[in-house]
């Protein structure tokens, strides 16, 4: 399980992400991981890494945000 969605809640907020339980963190680490190139197999401070660069980089950040706006609430309509 993720370990730093605790750490995302401005991007998480601005994406309209608010996950519930369990399955929903889960849903939303697996949409994270893809929005910045890193697969499930990876180390959660790995990808931790890789999204504090995405979080500190303005340009980097919103193309998150949307990304997610569009990859996770797609998911969650499927």
């Amino acid at each position: 399980m993720s370990c730093y969605l605790r750490h995302m809640k401005k991007v998480l907020n601005e994406a309209g992400i608010d996950p519930k339980d369990k399955n929903e963190r889960k849903e939303v680490d697996i949409a994270i991981r893809s929005v910045v190139g890193k697969t499930i197999d990876d180390q959660c401070n790995i990808v931790w890494r890789e999204v504090k660069e995405w979080i500190n980089d303005e340009e980097k950040e919103k193309k998150l945000v949307e990304e997610l706006k569009k990859n996770y609430n797609q998911s969650r309509n499927d």
